[in-house]
C-alpha cells in the first residue's frame, strides 16, 4: 500500500523571500507536500508567465524537497464573455507553470452555474481545452465544489469534460456548509463524488452559512476572521477535527472508492503554529488507519 501524500496549504499573503522559511516549517510539522496559491506571487503577468520569477520560485520549492499541489488564482472565470481569451491564457500559463515545478494537480474553481446554457457551454468546452493541453504537460487538473454551490454541477462539469486528467477536488469544508445551506445529504453526496475525485481539501467548520457570501461578498472578505471563527461564521477554514465536518467518515469513502490522490489540509495554519505538528499527526493517524479498498475485501 502507497503511504498517503498529506499536505498543507502555504499561508496566504506571504513574501517570496519568507517561501523557503514557510516551506521548512511545512516540512518540520510533517506534511509531505504542499499547495501553492499562483497568485501569491507574480507568476504570471497579463495572461503570460513571468519566467524570470517562475525560475527562481522553482529554486526555492526544488531546494524544499516536498511534494507540490497547486491552487489557480482568485478571479480565474471561463464564463467571462468579454475577456475569455485573457482568462484562457491565464489558465494555459497556469499549467506551463505547473508541468515547469511539478505543482500537480492544479486545483480549479466551479464558482457559481450562470444557468445560461450558452455560457455553461462556453464554461465546459474551455474545460476541456484546458484539460487536453494538460494532459500533454502530464497535469491534472481538479475542479472544487464551493459552499454557495450545489455539488452536483460541478460533479456534471467533471463527466461532460470526461478526460482522465480532470476531475473533482472534493472540499470536504465547502460541502459541508453546501449540505446545510442547500438541505442534501452530506453523507450521499460524498458517496456520489468518490468515484470522480482527484484532489481532497481537508478543513473544518460549523457548517453556519454565512448569508453575507452571497449578499455582498467585497464585505463578506472584509469581515475580521477573528468574528468569524468566535461566532462559527461561514468558511472559516479550521483544521482537521475542530469543527464538526464528518472527516473521518468522508476519508473511509474516499479510500473505499480507491482515492489515491493528495490529501491537503487548508486551513488557518499561521494561528495554529503551536498545535500544527500535532494536527498533521492525527489526520495522518486517521487517514492510515482507515483500510483502502483491497484491505476492505481481503484482497
Amino acid at each position: 500500500m502507497n503511504k498517503p501524500i498529506i499536505g498543507l496549504n502555504v499561508a496566504a499573503g506571504i513574501n517570496v523571500n519568507a517561501l523557503e522559511a514557510e516551506l521548512a516549517s511545512v516540512k518540520k510539522w510533517g506534511y509531505d507536500c504542499a499547495e501553492i496559491a499562483l497568485d501569491a506571487f507574480p507568476l504570471i503577468i497579463s495572461g503570460k508567465e513571468n519566467k524570470k520569477f517562475v525560475e527562481y520560485a522553482g529554486s526555492i520549492l526544488k531546494k524544499a524537497g516536498l511534494h507540490y499541489s497547486a491552487h489557480i488564482g482568485v478571479g480565474l472565470d471561463l464564463r467571462s464573455r468579454d475577456q475569455y481569451r485573457l482568462h484562457m491564457d491565464a489558465l494555459l500559463a497556469s499549467i506551463d507553470i505547473c508541468a515547469r515545478l511539478s505543482l500537480n494537480p492544479l486545483v480549479l474553481h466551479f464558482e457559481q452555474d450562470s444557468h445560461n446554457p450558452e455560457v455553461e457551454n462556453q464554461f465546459i468546452e474551455g474545460h476541456k481545452k484546458a484539460a487536453l493541453y494538460a494532459q500533454q504537460k502530464g497535469i491534472m487538473l481538479c475542479l472544487e465544489n464551493i459552499e454557495v454551490e450545489h455539488y452536483k454541477p460541478v460533479l456534471e462539469a467533471v463527466k461532460l469534460v470526461g478526460l482522465a486528467n480532470f476531475k473533482m477536488n472534493l472540499d470536504l469544508g465547502h460541502l459541508y456548509i453546501a449540505s446545510k445551506y442547500f438541505g442534501f445529504s452530506f453523507e450521499e453526496a460524498i458517496r456520489e463524488c468518490a468515484p470522480y475525485v482527484g484532489h481532497c481539501h481537508i478543513n473544518d467548520n460549523t457548517g453556519i452559512f454565512e448569508p453575507m457570501r452571497l449578499e455582498n461578498f467585497d464585505l463578506y472578505r472584509a469581515l475580521p476572521m477573528g468574528y468569524r471563527i468566535t461566532f462559527g461564521r461561514g468558511d472559516i477554514h479550521m483544521p482537521p477535527f475542530y469543527g464538526e465536518v464528518p472527516i473521518e467518515f468522508s476519508i473511509g469513502i474516499l479510500k473505499a472508492a480507491r482515492f489515491s490522490g493528495k490529501y491537503i489540509c487548508e486551513y488557518q495554519s499561521r494561528i495554529f503554529t503551536p498545535f500544527n505538528q500535532r494536527i498533521q499527526k492525527h489526520i495522518r493517524e486517521v487517514i492510515e488507519r482507515q483500510p483502502a479498498a483491497s484491505e476492505e475485501k481481503g484482497i
